[in-house]
């Protein structure tokens, strides 16, 4: 038993000690289409749980103080102390159906306290990129936007074995972060979200072009279209 804390005790050392490698050597790019302030509901894909350290670290100083939930078995006491060193606080949610009680508190929080709330949204096992209704039940409750945040990576090592393809950047890379708010969402519409900030960027382009081409028609060609 002592072996086993002391093993994770140095893992945890590790993780956090790369961490702030990263910090000090990496360069954000943002690409941000959200109102900061009021307090939100950020989601975000598993795979990029090591990262989002470091972003929700800087998202807390354009908005309120951010509270990250955590699984509430062994596997988020890393999460956790990684969370904690970067000035954030860890929600302890069991699994399964023990998470009810746990969400509730959470959502009757929300109307006493100024706090925004992130969560992986396929987490915490899977299936890789299948968003669960936790965050957007708590969107729905606490009546608060949704805003999904989505990276890309110009340098990393993507852990392929595991089930996430957990991305661990390397030092002096650029990741690209892309922040989008999509107002209150209910649990029961749940929008396509972007996999990566590259895919987010090429949906907004998209989105952008169409509108442009809607407002430089002729009447008569609108009126055909119609």
């Amino acid at each position: 038993m002592g072996l086993r804390k002391t093993a994770a005790n140095i893992l945890q050392w590790s993780f956090t000690r790369y961490l702030l490698l990263i910090d000090r050597t990496v360069k954000i790019v943002w690409q941000e289409d959200n109102r900061y302030g009021d307090s939100q509901i950020f989601g975000f894909w598993h795979e990029d749980s090591f990262f989002m350290n470091l972003v929700l670290e800087r998202l807390s100083h354009k908005t309120t103080p951010v509270d990250v939930i955590v699984t509430a078995d062994t596997r988020g006491n890393y999460i956790e102390n990684m969370i904690r060193r970067c000035g954030g606080n860890a929600l302890r949610v069991p699994d399964g159906y023990q998470a009810f009680a746990a969400l509730r508190k959470i959502v009757q929080d929300s109307y006493e306290k100024t706090h925004s709330i992130a969560v992986a949204l396929d987490g915490p096992l899977g299936p890789r990129h299948e968003p669960k209704k936790l965050a957007f039940y708590l969107s729905e409750h606490a009546e608060e936007d949704f805003v999904g945040i989505s990276l890309t990576y110009s340098s990393c090592l993507r852990l392929t074995r595991r089930w996430d393809k957990y991305v661990i950047p390397l030092p002096f890379t650029t990741v690209t972060v892309s922040v989008k708010n999509y107002g209150i969402v209910k649990k029961n519409a749940i929008p396509v979200l972007p996999v990566d900030a590259g895919t987010a960027a090429q949906e907004g382009s998209t989105s952008e072009t169409m509108t442009q081409g809607v407002q430089n028609r002729t009447p008569e060609r609108l009126s055909e279209s119609v």
